[in-house]
């Protein structure tokens, strides 16, 4: 069962990161995104505190819809995307090579 405070977690609590696969403390996820909080911060740690309060008492609103409102792109297109350029640079190395011959 789970405990639900009001406070921040000490930084020597940690939780499982279903990103990492390890665990990591609230600190790591309030600027892991390039000094904004995961995306995925609000999902883990609601059991654990007023995460969304916290959040909201930190952040601009316009921070907060950067960190949690984007749904960023579906895993399919970004697989898709990839492996339209892995055809693309498998294509131009094969025509490139046939370019020396006679």
């Amino acid at each position: 069962m789970h405990t639900f405070s009001s406070a921040l977690p000490s930084d020597d609590f940690k939780i499982r990161c279903p990103r990492l696969g390890h665990e990591v403390p609230f600190t790591y996820c309030r600027a892991e995104n390039a000094g904004i909080p995961c995306f995925k911060a609000l999902d883990c740690w609601h059991d654990h505190f007023d995460v969304v309060t916290c959040f909201t008492q930190t952040l601009s609103k316009d921070e907060f819809a950067a960190a949690f409102m984007h749904q960023g792109r579906p895993k399919i297109q970004t697989l898709m995307d990839l492996i339209t350029q892995a055809q693309t640079r498998v294509s131009e190395k094969s025509t490139g090579s046939d370019n020396g011959r006679a």
